[in-house]
């Protein structure tokens, strides 16, 4: 047990605030008039009819106010109870209890995930604003769009990793059968009747390691995630002929009943992390299937001792490396022995190192402990020493042996991109003197630890600098300082999420947003980036790119985006951190082709990265290392034969693990190696590429390939059939917290006698209410998309909800509130605002007998969002919503004031609750209170800022909800795949 202090002192702020409101509100209605000594003769002022019965102000006496103090005392007394139960109560831990079984498993598990999002959730905050300040804009309500992007990516990450490891699953254990085999396989989506990915016949073997390459957006994931059920039961996907995975149809078998088969690290591992703490990461799979405490902890500390990484055990999640990262996210994969091990580019965010100890654990995974291992990767060369198979995509086709790819060198010739960016650069170097930037003394901390020490450089216009270095050398560090210090005026930084400086729904308003702020032409922006890809301003292919949402772009085009976004002004300086972490050759040549540019317009470039054939492309390399900058010379700096050592190193490592000798890669620069295919089913040049961008053309061969029948429901995740009781125990629920809430006036009809006992009565309906409404909607989150999007959404609209309340407000909330219900529907919104109370309160101690009304009326509130007329869209439906929104804060404060007026005003006022009295009457001293302590103040700020917030962000908030959103249909039951295999 763990005593947190701010819970207590909340609450005894909360309970000084009451005292003190009491006191307010006895003087404010003739309550503070007494037998003692006068202490403000204040006069009594009347109402007119029909509210002549209220009397406002009065004389004020020492014995009004001491009454007035304590009939304050039982209540803040609660209040400060509450505080010390908070205090000594380990949330984290109740919420992982409560998510391993019971009646409202589900719910349970949702706030659970919210409270571990919280510490990401803060990140992308930061991220978001710092991307803010590159763009030169204050932060604000926009600041809303990028952050709900990332949360809905993370949502979507975390539903793919829930189902993974069986959430609601079944436990299927499959047979005997190869662990995958591809028959007239095809997989792709929606109506399409085009594959994104297909092959005729494809068998893996255990114990092999099979490495994917391929082009980005050839299919390589598509292929992955078809493998794993996700394509067709999470993606909305369809899959057509035998995708069979321990014998099972992976088109019928949800991953969820097969996970005990396979396991999965997908692509960004952190974004996927479901708890807090590592050893709660690596045995989530035990527990969803129920294993016993004691079992999961021992086979936790087995499997961390043989990926290596004990050492973490305890540690939080938030505070490890990306190569820490995708190492637990391994040790979670496998920690349920599984035959199958899927990984998606475990190496695209690592350095030299680090990419070595991933390589070596995977290929002992494959050859020591028996695995089928399939790595989809970039760098292929890093498995040279100990791939079993090279499976080759592109052209949407998968082949395999002698069919697969062949290797060639990334080229930084100025041919391939361009001889003319070229001559330019070389006028611009010849024709300046003078310096774009000069920096002496930077120096970077981060608490106690110094990222950057005194560091120097020089950068001239028109030239390209790269800057390398590993993990955590400084590099990031340094290119923030040069973007945001003294020398910030004219230095323009793409970050490494370079998708965070995303805020539009179109790439075309991207464009127009920076034209209107930079004051340039109209279509400047959008120009440039049609040049980067090689595109003319009329072409209709640039059109159709500016209409997309700027997150739907391929990687190479979104790196290209930020890029034009960020040098439309001319900055001297630009600085790319990570340029081509994850891209392929092509859209490494995009980049190439963007940097090449901004130096010949006379731009000095600096770019960080670990791409070593990528760094080819700079006059000149600084390498960093524990926060020192090496002098920068004509050639590589001093410190680049070290690093270069490093790599070789890393290299030895590798082969070193294999288990055989060293074999000799094609050959490459730097371990990144781009794909070009040769042959039937070679891949096109990619759209947007220039031709001098690529090497010589490829032939392509027709080839019929499978296609889909007729476009049917995409199936996604099996949902259990509704009881049929849920929708009365909703209903039921949801009278009984109406009586609650109404209890004043529904009180005027009970005995006399009962009078004393109705608000008890009153404030243990709540409650019971919405443990009946949590029980009812936990089906609803038996879903693991659902589960997800309610846990990421829940912990959005708790940290909106601390950051921007003031006292007897929730504005900033009601906005997510209402669009969200608006997506999803109204049993989504009710779950999405109970659930962002509860975590909220969770946060900052606030939990007391309050919190129940504020979950229901917060319910309400996205539950009436869903139920509004469906058929609008556009402007209409944004107004719509305003309307709906002003109305919604006026209820919400009147429902609100009704269940706490009475103890809020207590007795012996002219506007006090009167037991027995009558309803017009009670009625009336409510309005009253309502209108001078609520509705004229906070009801109308939350109105007005409800309206603001959906004039700003509605409309972009809304189309990245609908994008998430989970589709409705139901999967088959899942069959036995008919599996033949020839010797």
């Amino acid at each position: 047990m763990r005593f947190r202090s701010g819970p207590l002192r909340a609450a005894a702020a909360l309970a000084v605030v009451f005292v003190a409101v009491r006191v307010v509100y006895r003087v404010l209605f003739h309550g503070a008039d007494g037998t003692g000594a006068v202490l403000l003769p204040l006069p009594v002022w009347r109402l007119p009819a029909p509210f002549s019965h209220v009397e406002i102000l009065g004389p004020v006496t020492v014995d009004g106010l001491t009454d007035a103090a304590l009939s304050a005392m039982p209540i803040a007394l609660i209040i400060l109870a509450c505080g010390a139960v908070n205090a000594v109560v380990d949330i984290s831990r109740l919420l992982a209890r409560g998510a391993r079984s019971g009646v409202l498993q589900g719910v349970a598990r949702a706030v659970s995930i919210a409270w571990a999002t919280l510490p990401s959730l803060a990140d992308s905050v930061r991220s978001a604003r710092f991307a803010q300040r590159l763009r030169g804009e204050r932060a604000g309500v926009r600041l809303l769009a990028p952050v709900l992007e990332h949360t809905l990516e993370r949502a979507t990450a975390v539903a793919a990793a829930l189902e993974l490891r069986g959430y609601a699953g079944r436990g299927l254990v499959g047979d005997g059968t190869p662990p995958v085999v591809l028959r007239g396989f095809a997989a792709g989506f929606g109506t399409s009747p085009e594959p994104v990915v297909a092959t005729d016949s494809i068998a893996l073997r255990a114990a092999s390691l099979t490495v994917l390459t391929g082009p980005t957006g050839s299919g390589k994931s598509t292929l992955l995630r078809a493998l794993s059920g996700l394509h067709s039961h999470l993606d909305g996907g369809w899959i057509t002929g035998t995708a069979g995975v321990w014998g099972y149809d992976r088109a019928a078998t949800p991953p969820r009943d097969l996970s005990r088969r396979f396991g999965v690290v997908l692509q960004h591992p952190r974004q996927a992390f479901a708890t807090q703490r590592v050893d709660d990461e690596i045995a989530l799979a035990l527990e969803l299937r129920g294993a016993a405490r004691a079992l999961a902890e021992e086979r936790t500390r087995t499997v961390a001792d043989r990926v290596g990484i004990t050492p973490l055990l305890g540690r939080r999640l938030d505070g490890l490396s990306a190569g820490e990262a995708t190492l637990v996210a391994i040790a979670a994969a496998i920690v349920d022995e599984p035959g199958l091990l899927l990984v998606d580019e475990p190496l695209a965010d690592l350095d030299v190192t680090a990419r070595a100890r991933i390589v070596a654990l995977l290929a002992a995974l494959a050859h020591e402990e028996g695995m089928c291992v399939v790595v989809a990767e970039h760098r292929a060369d890093e498995f040279a020493a100990v791939a079993d198979e090279r499976l080759g995509v592109g052209g949407g086709w998968v082949r395999s042996g002698d069919q697969a790819c062949r290797m060639q060198e990334f080229s930084t010739d100025s041919a391939h991109f361009g001889g003319s960016h070229e001559v330019r650069r070389a006028e611009v170097l010849h024709s300046s003197r003078a310096p774009a930037l000069t920096a002496a003394g930077i120096t970077v901390r981060h608490g106690q630890r110094i990222a950057v020490e005194s560091a120097s450089l020089t950068l001239g216009p028109g030239e390209v600098v790269a800057l390398r270095g590993p993990n955590g050398a400084g590099k990031s560090s340094l290119l923030v300082a040069l973007a945001t210090g003294e020398h910030a005026a004219s230095v323009a930084l793409v970050p490494d999420d370079a998708d965070a400086l995303f805020v539009r729904d179109t790439v075309a308003a991207e464009c127009r947003r920076v034209d209107r702020r930079r004051r340039l032409t109209a279509g400047t922006t959008a120009t440039g980036f049609g040049t980067l890809l090689g595109l003319a301003p009329d072409s209709p292919e640039l059109a159709a790119l500016a209409r997309r949402h700027p997150r739907d772009l391929s990687a190479g085009q979104r790196r290209c985006l930020a890029i034009a976004l960020q040098t439309a002004a001319a900055p001297r300086v630009l600085l790319i951190d990570e340029p081509t972490r994850g891209l392929d050759p092509h859209a490494r040549a995009l980049v190439a082709q963007a940097v090449l540019s901004a130096a010949a317009g006379g731009t000095a470039v600096l770019f960080a990265t670990h791409d070593a054939g990528f760094a080819a492309l700079a006059d000149r390399e600084l390498v960093m290392d524990a926060g020192v900058l090496e002098p920068a010379t004509a050639d590589a700096a001093p410190g680049a034969a070290a690093y270069a050592t490093s790599e070789g190193r890393g290299q030895a490592a590798v082969h070193a693990a294999g288990g055989g000798p060293a074999a000799t890669p094609p050959a490459s620069v730097g371990g990144d190696v781009p794909t070009e295919w040769s042959g039937p089913g070679a891949v096109p040049p990619a759209a947007g590429i220039p031709p001098a961008a690529i090497s010589a053309p490829t032939t392509r061969t027709t080839k019929p390939r499978p296609t889909a029948p007729t476009p049917v429901a995409a199936p996604t995740a099996h949902h259990p059939p509704r009881p049929g009781w849920r929708t009365p125990v909703l209903i039921a629920a949801n009278l009984v917290a109406a009586a609650a809430f109404l209890w004043p006036l529904i009180a005027t009809a009970a005995p006399s006698q009962a009078q004393a006992a109705v608000p008890y009565i009153a404030l243990s309906l709540a409650p019971l209410a919405i443990v009946l409404v949590l029980a009812a909607l936990d089906d609803s989150v038996r879903s693991a998309q659902t589960l997800a999007l309610l846990a990421v959404l829940t912990a959005v609209g708790a940290a909106v909800r601390i950051a921007s309340t003031g006292v007897g407000g929730v504005e900033a909330l009601f906005v997510l509130l209402i669009l969200a219900g608006r997506a999803y529907g109204a049993r989504f919104g009710l779950l999405l605002g109970a659930a962002s109370i509860a975590l909220s309160a969770f946060m900052w101690g606030g939990i007391g007998p309050w919190m129940p009304f504020q979950m229901f009326a917060c319910g309400w509130v996205g539950a009436g969002a869903g139920l509004l007329p469906r058929r609008l869209r556009g402007g209409a439906e944004i107004a719509m919503l305003a309307v709906y929104g002003v109305v919604a804060s006026y209820l919400f404060g009147l429902i609100m004031n009704l269940w706490f007026w009475p103890f809020a005003v207590g007795s012996d006022t002219s506007i006090s609750y009167v037991p027995g009295g009558s309803l017009g009457e009670n009625v009336g001293n409510f309005l009253v209170y309502s209108l001078l302590t609520s509705t004229a103040g906070w009801d109308t700020l939350r109105a007005v800022t409800t309206v603001i917030g959906l004039a700003l962000v509605g409309r972009a908030l809304l189309r990245s909800l609908r994008r998430a959103k989970p589709v409705a249909a139901t999967a088959p039951a899942p069959q036995r795949a008919r599996i033949t295999v020839e010797a």
